[in-house]
């Protein structure tokens, strides 16, 4: 290894790079490119026991190793196609591409100031902006997090510490404390939970109305129950974009409902924030809302690089690091450093989290914003709404002498949902799932194409079903087109008139 000659070698790395990284980008977008990943070269020898010496060299491979990026490219999942509709993002824009490697080369660690200092000023400005883009208060800040899952743990647990102050010292043992979401929210919320020592009996799942939005009223009744049977109601998560029909909980109307309880009301924006932060809908407007915290990840609809998640906090960070912070002094030094603007919040924000070990993710979020522009963000959410509603009118109109298309309900975000019902099971409403489900492990067999399928519980009263299993299509990319669309619709009924002839 010779330092001296390391700008040399990151040059010819980094040209090189460009050129394969860009040549399977263009593959990739190549109609018919397959989606699914096909493992090859030495990876897929990798299980072997022989094969340790050659997976793990005592002298390296040098140039070879391009090979090696190749196999690994081969063997993932492309998403940089069109149809690439399996989960809750797609391939990320190219700055963000350029940004992701600029924090390789900058290998900076964002727990306190001096060890980042261009990343902590971003990432501040950033959250900054953000909150002001939500209409919260000027004093409301936030920080990045490996995904929203971990952001929704730390909102879970700043809210924790900040009712139930003496946890800090004393445990859990005298805390009742129940979490109020929707039956349809993301697990991370049940998982939370059970980190912050509360346990899945803690937890209460919300019934939805038909569309998949918390049931206001049941949220009441049973924020009412609980604090009759002595466990204090005080948290709420309300979600912006379930993961499963993509729907909005009126976030308002449960706003209200915390203020009555004095419970943190927490929104898991981490797919459908955007369209608060730069859509056009008013009812998915928060403005003017009282919410204490706010998850939103713009790898998802936004084109981010894997991972970039914000959580905004209404009260600053300062209650964040009154709730989780310890002072370990022997690394954070800023007792004396306050920030220039902030009379009471210390520059190292890693203080304010459970871990130590922070990327600058902030800074992938903000050099696409400075390289594409506001409208860019504005124009990807629009046109994965409109997308949307566009394949939710073909799925309604479209017509098939195979079977029929059946739409689950309307997209309220940016996820379409639906069953494609083969004739010979129209009346076998028990079947559908399994068609479903048999349908699309064909398609994603073939491996031109990867989508998925989901079910979710539908409340009548006291009853609780589940639906059969159905075709989840959620939107993220710009480069869904109509041509994907009907690519999608038709590759189903082909998958029908194979199996179910």
């Amino acid at each position: 290894m010779d330092s001296d000659n390391a700008a040399v070698e990151l040059r010819e790395l980094l040209t090189e790079a460009a050129r394969v990284f860009s040549e399977y980008v263009q593959q990739s977008q190549q109609p018919g490119a397959h989606v699914s990943g096909r493992i090859q070269g030495v990876i897929a020898n990798a299980a072997q026991p022989e094969s340790d010496a050659s997976m793990f060299p005592d002298a390296g491979v040098g140039s070879r190793v391009w090979d090696d990026v190749r196999d690994v490219c081969a063997g993932a999942a492309n998403t940089w196609s069109s149809t690439f509709l399996y989960k809750l993002y797609a391939a990320p824009a190219p700055m963000g591409v350029v940004a992701e490697t600029l924090l390789a080369v900058l290998n900076n660690n964002a727990h306190v100031t001096r060890a980042a200092p261009s990343g902590a000023a971003i990432e501040r400005m950033v959250a900054r902006k953000l909150a002001q883009l939500l209409g919260f208060p000027s004093e409301a800040d936030g920080l990045t997090f490996p995904g929203g899952s971990y952001a929704n743990l730390h909102a879970l647990m700043t809210a924790r510490n900040t009712r139930f102050p003496d946890v800090r010292t004393r445990g859990m043992s005298n805390v009742r404390g129940a979490v109020f979401t929707s039956a349809h929210a993301h697990y991370s919320i049940d998982k939370a939970a059970v980190a912050a020592g509360f346990g899945l009996d803690s937890v209460v799942h919300v019934p939805t109305d038909a569309v998949g939005r918390m049931d206001v009223h049941q949220l009441r009744v049973l924020m009412l129950e609980s604090k009759a049977r002595g466990v204090e109601p005080f948290f709420v998560n309300a979600t912006m974009g379930t993961t499963v029909l993509g729907a909005c909980d009126p976030i308002a109307e449960i706003s209200h409902v915390c203020r009555e309880f004095g419970a943190w009301l927490h929104v898991d924006g981490s797919w459908g924030g955007p369209h608060a932060l730069f859509g056009n809908d008013p009812a998915l407007s928060v403005r003017g809302v009282h919410i204490d915290s706010f998850v939103v990840n713009p790898h998802k609809l936004l084109g981010v690089p894997l991972q970039c998640s914000f959580l905004i906090v209404c009260q600053g960070l300062s209650v964040m690091r009154r709730a989780l912070g310890l002072g370990a002094t022997y690394l954070f030094h800023d007792e004396q450093e306050k920030c220039r603007d902030s009379a009471d919040l210390p520059c190292d924000v890693g203080d304010a989290t459970l871990g130590c070990g922070r990327r600058p993710d902030a800074i992938k979020f903000w050099l696409m914003w400075r390289y594409y522009g506001t409208q860019y963000f504005t124009k990807r959410v629009a046109q994965a709404r409109s997308t949307s509603l566009r394949l939710a009118e073909l799925v309604r109109t479209r017509t098939s002498l195979l079977g029929r298309w059946v739409l689950v309900a309307e997209p309220a975000s940016t996820c379409v949902c639906f069953w494609f019902v083969p004739l010979s099971l129209n009346e076998q409403r028990s079947e559908w799932g399994i068609a479903t489900r048999r349908m699309c492990s064909h398609i994603n067999d073939a491996g031109s194409m990867l989508i998925d399928y989901a079910s979710v519980d539908v409340f009548d009263g006291n009853n609780v079903r589940a639906l059969p299993e159905f075709f989840r299509i959620p939107i993220n990319s710009p480069s869904v087109s109509n041509v994907t669309l009907d690519a999608v619709l038709h590759a189903i009924e082909s998958a029908a008139a194979e199996l179910y002839p």
